[in-house]
């Protein structure tokens, strides 16, 4: 069960990378402005998945706790 948390917890942190969570407003505008729509594109599909992946092994992390 806990390796289910730890990769929902790893795919969370992954998706906050790509979407730039975890850097200043500043920061986030000159990635914004530096980057083309192409790879921004890309970036929040790795991030979207991410997500997913991560809230479908917390969900079976949870799924077996209550078992």
């Amino acid at each position: 069960m806990q390796i289910f948390i730890y990769i929902g917890l790893g795919f969370f942190i992954i998706a906050g990378i790509c979407v730039g969570a975890f850097t200043t407003g500043t920061q986030q505008r000159g990635n914004f402005y530096s980057e083309s729509k192409r790879d921004r594109k890309a970036k929040n599909k790795v991030a979207n998945w991410s997500a997913l992946g991560g809230l479908i092994s917390l969900a079976i992390a949870g799924i077996l706790y209550l078992l």
